[in-house]
Order: C-alpha cells, then sequence, then structure tokens
C-alpha cells in the first residue's frame, strides 16, 4: 500500500501532462502512486501516459467524456494511499512536495488538510504573481469560507481515512467550484491548515475550467448562483440562519467579481448585516476569528467602493 495517492484528472492536456507526470515522478518522497483519470481524451495524451515506465502510474481511463468531478471521484474510490495529493494535469509540483506535506500531517494528527502556497505560471511556464499566500489558522480559515475559497485545490493533501468517514466527495454542478464546497464540508468536519512554503505552480490559461466559467456569458450568471449557494451551505453548516432578503445582501456585498458599493446607505446595511452574524456567533469555537474576518471584509469593502471615484 502506498501512503499517498497523487490524484491526477486529464482532459486534452497533451501539451503540458509530460512536466505534470515527471514533476510527481521527481518527488523526494517516493512512496506513492500517481493516478491518472483520463477523460476521454481526444489528443495524444494517452500515448504521452503510457510512454512512461513506472510502476507506480496507474492509468484509468473513462469511456466517455465524464467531467473534472466524476473523474476526481473515481481516483478517490480507486486510490489505496494514507493521504490524498492533487493535482491537475496542466500544473507542477515542486520537488519536495509530497515530503513536506507527510511529514506535517504525520507530526500534526489534530489537522486533517494542509496546503501551500502558489506560483502562478503561464503557458510557457513563465513565473507571474504569487497567486496564493496561506493562511495558518484553522479557526480563520473555517470562517472565510463563509465568504470565499482560499484553499487552492491543486497543492493539497488531505486524509484518506477523513473524507470516507465524513463521505466528502467533490459535487457536481457547480462549475468549476466544486472544490470549494468540498473544503467548506472539511472544515465543518475537520481542521485545514497552510504552509507558507510554495508547493504548486499553477498554470493559468484561458482554457482553464475557473476562466472558463467566470469569462464566458453563457456561464457567467449560472456560476454566480452556484457561488451564491455555496455561501449559504457554509453559513447554514456554520450554524448561522439568515432570512431571505438578508442573503440576499450578503450574496451580493460578498459575491465572487469584488462588489463596489455604491450607496453610502448601503454602508450602514453591511455594517448591520455583519453584526447580525457575529451576534449569532457568540459561543462558536471560533467567534474571535469569525469577527476578525468579517473586520477584514468591511474594511474592503470601504477600501473598494466608489465613494472614493467622487472625490
Amino acid at each position: 500500500m502506498p501512503r499517498v495517492s497523487v490524484i491526477m484528472p486529464s482532459y486534452n492536456k497533451s501539451k503540458y501532462i509530460a512536466q505534470s507526470i515527471e514533476s510527481v515522478l521527481n518527488q523526494t518522497y517516493e512512496d506513492f502512486e500517481l493516478i491518472i483519470i483520463d477523460d476521454a481524451s481526444t489528443d495524444n495524451s494517452i500515448d504521452i501516459i503510457r510512454s512512461y515506465d513506472d510502476p507506480r502510474i496507474r492509468l484509468l481511463q473513462n469511456a466517455c467524456n465524464c467531467g473534472m468531478v466524476f473523474s476526481r471521484n473515481r481516483g478517490l474510490e480507486e486510490s489505496e494511499g494514507t493521504y490524498i495529493a492533487l493535482l491537475d494535469a496542466d500544473d507542477i509540483s515542486i520537488k519536495n512536495r509530497l515530503e513536506k506535506e507527510v511529514f506535517f500531517l504525520d507530526n500534526n494528527k489534530d489537522i486533517d488538510v494542509v496546503f501551500g502556497s502558489c506560483q502562478e505560471i503561464d503557458e510557457n511556464n513563465n513565473i507571474k504573481e504569487l497567486y496564493f499566500n496561506p493562511l495558518k489558522n484553522p479557526y480563520f480559515i473555517k470562517a472565510e469560507l463563509m465568504v470565499n475559497d482560499v484553499v487552492p485545490n491543486g497543492s493539497c493533501m488531505y486524509r484518506k481515512e477523513f473524507i470516507d468517514m465524513h463521505n466528502i466527495r467533490y459535487r457536481d454542478g457547480y462549475w468549476g467550484m466544486d472544490d470549494y464546497l468540498f473544503w467548506v464540508e472539511c472544515s465543518i468536519h475537520g481542521k485545514i491548515t497552510g504552509m507558507s512554503e510554495i508547493f504548486l505552480y499553477w498554470r493559468n490559461t484561458q482554457e482553464n475550467s475557473t476562466n472558463t466559467y467566470m469569462n464566458k456569458v453563457e456561464y457567467k450568471e449560472k456560476r454566480k448562483q452556484k457561488y451564491a449557494e455555496i455561501q449559504k451551505i457554509a453559513l447554514e453548516k456554520n450554524g448561522f440562519i439568515l432570512n431571505e432578503l438578508d442573503l440576499a445582501l450578503y450574496n451580493k456585498f460578498f459575491s465572487e467579481e469584488n462588489y463596489k458599493i455604491i450607496e453610502q446607505k448601503d454602508f450602514s446595511v453591511l455594517l448591520k448585516l455583519i453584526k447580525d452574524i457575529c451576534f449569532q456567533a457568540r459561543g462558536k469555537d471560533n467567534f474571535k476569528e469569525i469577527k476578525q474576518m468579517y473586520k477584514k471584509k468591511f474594511a474592503f469593502l470601504v477600501k473598494n467602493s466608489y465613494i472614493w471615484d467622487e472625490i
């Protein structure tokens, strides 16, 4: 039995998949299996995968194009490792990523999910900005997930026993945000934390699913609705009750598009909404972190508002 199962869904990634595979095979930690789930690719991805003669690679082929969620879940069901690591077929893991994440989880039994920083790269491997600098406090991460996703999927490692115990899987129909909902569920049942080291080179291209769903007109409204739905689920699972009007305001102020306040009266509406939520948070184990998180969100919305454009 391998200690780690690396799950790599792939669909028509022939341009990048060799780099992704080699970033796993060249890890300093060697006790792993690499499960590649090909989602009925029409390019030469299969030929590239089969060109690697390494017994740690397991190739699964979907009979038809079933989507990312199906492929990830198939990988989870087929996995044999104690720990699950994720990597998309166009991203690159740093050489000692698995070693550091295994060491961390082995020595922090109270943590169920660990992730690292992400460095953005383009289609030609040019280094862009530091895409994500991780949060570390599990209680703050749990609070933050009620507003937005702060866990970079491709840099994560989690305990297989933990997700099986709580029946946590990727849910279909969320327009590229199935991982966001996955982390919400993980935060309800366990603890998530981040490490400061860069674990992943994340390839940001126009073809990736997030950009597709966010930028194309035919998907934008559906994604917006599902984003609001995930926020509602996160609030409810954390024990918060909002009426229909307050939930609509919440979804507006904390939208994925970084809403800009137009009218000054909205500041009072927003402040009341946040105070009501914080009042409900009294007695929760992350009450302090919830207040801190909303304080930062309020400050950001003030800074980002249109009122400064009028001065």
